[in-house]
């Protein structure tokens, strides 16, 4: 199991997804290891929380096929829309991040 885009394992989730029997492939591993569909948009969200200068981001909707995630909706700048992505591809299991459905409200930025 590659770990995605970064080519950085969670290791700690990874040892919790270990413990299941078969262990989940990395994108659908939850938030605590185990089994679920929609596991890597869901630690995408969490680590999303955690970035405490991208509270602006209510308008953008994260959708998950497989290990791609979707972004989709309206940022208020080019930065903004950078960040998210790059938190994005950094979220172990992620192997395409796909913002070709975001507008951005302010392009002179």
């Amino acid at each position: 199991m590659t770990p995605g885009l970064t080519n950085t394992y969670d290791d700690a989730l990874r040892e919790k997804a270990g413990q299941h029997v078969p262990p989940p492939p990395p994108e659908y591993m939850g938030l605590e290891g185990e089994y679920d569909t929609f596991g890597l948009v869901r630690r995408l969200a969490e680590a999303l929380d955690r970035e405490s200068d991208l509270d602006a981001i209510d308008t953008l909707t994260l959708i998950q096929h497989g290990s791609t995630i979707q972004l989709m909706g309206q940022v208020s700048d080019r930065t903004t829309l950078e960040r998210v992505v790059d938190v994005a591809r950094r979220v172990d299991g992620t192997r395409e991040v796909d913002s070709h459905h975001v507008a951005i409200a302010d392009k002179t930025l």
